[in-house]
């Protein structure tokens, strides 16, 4: 799903359309698998790659280890459509989700801390 640019200043100029959302779990719990897949709605992975691209996961060390060990963040674009009792248009709301993938081992929680700071409630 490509957004264009003004689509993104938009949003990123009105509060009440940003969630920041951390991504909090132990260890192999499939945090970054979730985020993976979550990319992958957004068409900036393919479906076939996610859960195993591990995309937010850039440092070489964890690719080879396979755990995250450094908070990632990423901007997502969701799209809410409701249909009103009484009417035939959907009413839409777009949003910008702030995607944090934090890590879930027990060495690594200043960034757990740090990240879920960042977050909303």
């Amino acid at each position: 799903m490509k957004i264009s640019p003004e689509t993104v200043n938009k949003l990123q100029s009105d509060a009440s359309c940003i969630r920041n959302i951390c991504i909090l779990a132990h260890v192999d719990h499939g945090k970054t698998s979730l985020s993976d897949s979550l990319l992958a709605t957004n068409g900036i992975i393919s479906q076939r790659m996610a859960g195993k691209v591990r995309y937010l996961d850039s440092r070489e060390d964890e690719q080879l280890r396979g755990i995250t060990m450094e908070s990632s963040a990423i901007s997502l674009y969701f799209k809410v459509m409701r249909l009103q009792q009484g009417s035939q248009e959907p009413e839409v709301h777009e949003h910008l989700i702030n995607l944090i993938d934090s890590p879930g081992h027990i060495d690594f929680s200043s960034e757990v801390s740090t990240s879920s700071r960042l977050c909303d409630g």
